[in-house]
């Protein structure tokens, strides 16, 4: 059977697609790129946002409308929040999964072919404990993981799942359950696997990764001393992490970044907004002050470093005052580029049940507007810091705009290139498609607000 996968979300749905597509393989099925071809949808599911799940509707809409009917599966998140929803207005489903059965997926698609219509979580519980329950066997999806699947040079590598912060917008605990560190032995066997067949750049992924605790004996794992083993590993040339919560980040985390020599200076720490009022109303756990002692603390023990954030607009009772506290931080911060979302209310939240969404919707997007362009001109100096020096890029291959030239009387038998620096900055340059899965040096001839352009160095 032909199985295609489509991913909405975050990283750890694009790591949970990856796993699923070579636990397929394994099995026997066979993925294809276009829809049109399969005998199996798959749609891997976000519920973070409004936004999110609408994008799922429309998607299984348009699939109601389809002239071929095909198995139809509605993994992760969105699966474990919405199922009895979901099969109630879409009956042509049939597989409900949430994102701690992924590894029954082949078994379940086997069932569905044979009429039978599955699910994997209870669409009716939206309690936390059902989705503790669900999650208890993920680790059995990255154990198994086909290391052949993927990108060629670069991988993620689940930590921890769930998260135990109860920020009062966020569903996350709810439909991903309790924090749960992994076995450092088991991620170190991971990641050597991957090594070992070219995947250099490893990205650790948790809800909230550096608060990664495994217990060994009397003393602790923290994420620190992952991040020490792992660095050790052979073939593991880069090594990032995503995404980090402010109140776990103590000084041996940022020592370790500043001493292994692999692990990027990059961190991606949201801070949601720059108020304390809103901070408390948001459940975040620090004040502004212990967070800008954050930041400058990373750039103490390391000046390179490069951070980025996320901002939440429009929170329930956000004033001016509050907005204009999150645009003076994010220009105190000097963060690289921040991801800055309207509110929108989550049922099932403890801010759908406690908190008045009063913000008018025109408030909202006037506010993201203001934020996005404070961020575009503080990303504008960042990026423009880099130009004339040689950096290291990782090459992902032709950039969604690879058939335009980067500079006027370019070799049109080049392409524009994609790639990243160790610090996570968006790099475009002229080259052979050849060059994708590579580190190249290329000098950095200009900048705009979220990109770098370069020259390959002679």
């Amino acid at each position: 059977m032909r199985v295609y996968i489509e991913t909405l979300g975050c990283q750890m749905n694009r790591l949970d697609s990856e796993l699923v597509a070579g636990q397929l393989l394994g099995a026997g099925y066979e993925l294809v790129d276009q829809l049109d071809e399969a005998d199996v949808f798959l749609i891997n599911t976000c519920s973070v946002r409004a936004q999110a799940e609408n994008k799922v509707y429309s998607r299984l809409g348009r699939e109601a409308l389809a002239d071929r009917r095909r198995i139809v599966g509605v993994l992760g998140c969105m699966a474990q929040r919405r199922g009895a929803d979901l099969l109630k207005r879409y009956p042509f489903v049939n597989i409900i999964c949430g994102p701690g059965q992924l590894d029954t997926l082949g078994e379940m698609i086997a069932r569905a072919a044979a009429g039978e219509k599955t699910i994997a979580c209870d669409p009716d519980r939206k309690d936390r404990t059902a989705a503790a329950e669900a999650d208890s066997s993920i680790d059995s999806l990255d154990h198994d993981r086909n290391i052949e699947v993927g990108s060629p040079a670069q991988a993620y590598v689940r930590v921890m799942r769930g998260c135990d912060k109860f920020c009062t917008y966020c569903i996350v605990p709810f439909v991903r359950g309790p924090e749960v560190s992994r076995s450092p032995d088991a991620i170190c066997q991971e990641v050597k696997q991957l090594a070992a067949v070219g995947r250099s750049e490893i990205t650790l992924l948790g809800q909230t990764v550096n608060s990664y605790r495994f217990p060994a004996g009397d003393a602790t794992v923290r994420f620190s001393d992952l991040l020490e083993r792992i660095s050790g590993l052979s073939g593991v040339r880069r090594l990032r992490f995503v995404t980090s919560h402010p109140t776990d980040f103590g000084d041996d985390l940022l020592e370790a970044m500043r001493d292994l020599p692999n692990v990027c200076r990059y961190i991606h720490c949201p801070p949601q907004s720059g108020s304390d009022r809103v901070l408390r109303a948001m459940n975040r756990r620090y004040t502004r002050a212990e967070y800008d002692d954050f930041i400058d603390r990373a750039y103490a023990i390391m000046p390179d470093v490069t951070i980025a954030g996320d901002f939440i607009v429009g929170f329930p009772g956000e004033e001016e005052s509050d907005h204009q506290a999150s645009a003076d931080l994010i220009k105190r911060s000097r963060f690289k580029n921040s991801f800055i979302f309207k509110y929108s209310s989550r049922d099932g939240t403890v801010g759908a049940k406690t908190l008045d969404d009063n913000i008018p919707f025109e408030v909202k997007r006037r506010r993201n507007r203001e934020l996005l362009a404070v961020q575009a001109e503080v990303s504008l100096e960042h990026y423009r810091s880099f130009i004339g020096r040689e950096m290291e890029l990782l090459v992902e291959g032709p950039s969604p705009l690879s058939d335009k030239p980067v500079n006027v009387g370019a070799d049109p038998n080049l392409v524009q290139m994609l790639g990243r620096t160790r610090g996570d900055h968006i790099t475009v340059f002229q080259g052979p498609e050849s060059l994708a899965g590579q580190y190249v040096s290329a000098r950095i001839t200009d900048a705009a607000s979220f990109t770098l352009f370069a020259e390959l160095a002679k």
